[in-house]
């Protein structure tokens, strides 16, 4: 089953939201020259689906014969499962995080 982004959500993870700070009302937002949690989860995403395409393309090229480097593949192969096990796992986690917070009585 996969799940996708949704659209229309009150809540954005891409956004500041203001917090309350000594009777002020400020704009949470990360410190400059830092980048935020979604530009994290964006990049590994990005990077996962890069290495996804260059596996499959080394994949490509060794069944076509225009390589006989099985070890490059291998490790190719390697690399874009382990990211993409590791951007699954980051997903399930932030997932379990907000059902647990939704579960919390106020």
């Amino acid at each position: 089953m996969a799940i996708g982004p949704i659209e229309g959500s009150a809540l954005s993870l891409v956004q500041p939201h203001p917090v309350f700070d000594g009777g002020a009302r400020a704009p949470l937002a990360p410190k400059p020259g830092t980048e935020g949690f979604a530009d994290m989860l964006v990049d590994a995403v990005a990077r996962a689906n890069t290495l996804s395409h260059t596996a499959h393309a080394a994949a490509e090229n060794l069944a076509a014969g225009r390589t006989d480097d099985i070890h490059g593949t291998m490790i190719e192969m390697q690399k874009a499962s382990i990211e993409t096990k590791l951007v699954g796992t980051v997903k399930n986690k932030v997932v379990d995080a907000f059902y647990e917070l939704w579960r919390m009585s106020v």
